[in-house]
């Protein structure tokens, strides 16, 4: 009686032993169809967003109409292997789809998960997914550019667009190729825009409707080159005399040649101005003269032309045309006298 106690101890150490590697390798290893039991204890997770990879004769067909990515539902007692699996930057496996043995037409073909660990259940979701496969056709396209004219700030409009490059090549089916009715590059997430910019976009093709179309474009993204016009309008330029005037003179006669001129710049500045003085230094100007004078125009506006030709007269006080007649008188005495003698 003695001894049977002393046995029951380790008969069952070693039965809970025995339960504890059954229970182990029956959350690790797989059933004889390819998937792990799941068991009562087991976790879930589901890795989102997963890309459905093709497999099919790229340089015969194109295929279109499907989805690009699916859920996977996984299942694991092992919360690491789950969590590594369920993280896109860690997991080993990843979804196919195999068109190999398949011809053009539209079919609902099964996802299968490949290279997940033995230890984990996958089931994608949806399991099967509808694509269409077509004879592969090419054509290169103008791309256009497509800015949106609220990025602008206020007055500010698009003078020019351009892209580089100008051409793109487009791969699609047969039918949807020849839908194909333009292809954008478009800019629109800018806003109170003033200047010049260029920026890289990425290119879509769409038809008639204005509705994209799946298609494959090389290069999928081009770069745009947007000139912008700043708001202008044309003002007169008025001369007005500067400087001392010297003695003897009474004022000064302007004569100016294209007396107007054209302003660019931000609105709340050229809003404001209704003409142009333009500063003349008269100091040493004595005899009428004629030249090229800058416009001056505030900071961040431009004018067009910047210089204008003024033609500069004076206009001689009364003492001086007194002084001048006499001394005329002296020297027609003088000569007179110069005659008698």
């Amino acid at each position: 009686m003695m001894k049977s106690k002393e046995r029951l101890p380790w008969l069952l150490k070693i039965l809970s032993l025995f339960f504890a590697i059954l229970l182990y390798f029956n959350a690790n290893t797989s059933n004889q169809g390819g998937e792990p039991t799941v068991g009562l204890n087991d976790l879930e997770a589901t890795a989102i967003n997963v890309p459905v990879n093709v497999t099919y004769n790229q340089d015969k067909y194109f295929i279109s109409g499907y989805k690009k990515a699916v859920s996977v539902k996984l299942t694991s007692a092992n919360k690491i292997l789950l969590d590594k699996e369920s993280n896109s930057e860690t997991r080993t496996f990843s979804v196919v789809m195999d068109l190999t043995n398949y011809k053009e037409g539209t079919y609902e073909v099964p996802l299968e998960v490949v290279g997940k660990p033995a230890s984990v259940k996958a089931s994608v979701q949806p399991a099967k997914i509808h694509v269409t496969i077509e004879k592969r056709k090419q054509n290169t396209f103008q791309v256009e550019p497509a800015i949106d004219s609220n990025i602008f700030a206020t007055g500010y409009e698009l003078e020019e667009a351009t892209t580089d490059p100008p051409i793109v090549e487009l791969s699609a089916g047969d039918g949807t190729l020849s839908q194909v009715d333009r292809v954008i590059a478009g800019v629109s997430d800018k806003e109170n825009i003033s200047s010049d910019f260029s920026e890289t976009v990425k290119l879509y093709a769409i038809n008639k409707k204005g509705e994209t179309l799946d298609v494959q474009i090389k290069p999928d993204e081009v770069k745009v080159n947007v000139v912008v016009t700043a708001p202008r309008k044309k003002v007169k330029v008025n001369p007005v005399q500067s400087g001392t005037i010297p003695q003897g003179i009474k004022d000064y006669t302007f004569s100016i040649k294209d007396n107007e001129v054209e302003i660019e710049g931000p609105k709340s500045i050229i809003d404001e101005i209704s003409g142009i003085d333009l500063k003349i230094d008269t100091s040493n100007i004595r005899e009428t003269l004629s030249g090229s004078y800058v416009v001056v125009v505030p900071k961040n506006v431009k004018v067009s032309p910047e210089t204008v030709f003024v033609t500069v007269t004076p206009n001689k006080s009364d003492s001086d045309k007194s002084s001048k007649s006499e001394e005329s008188e002296k020297k027609s005495q003088s000569k007179s006298t110069d005659k008698i003698n």
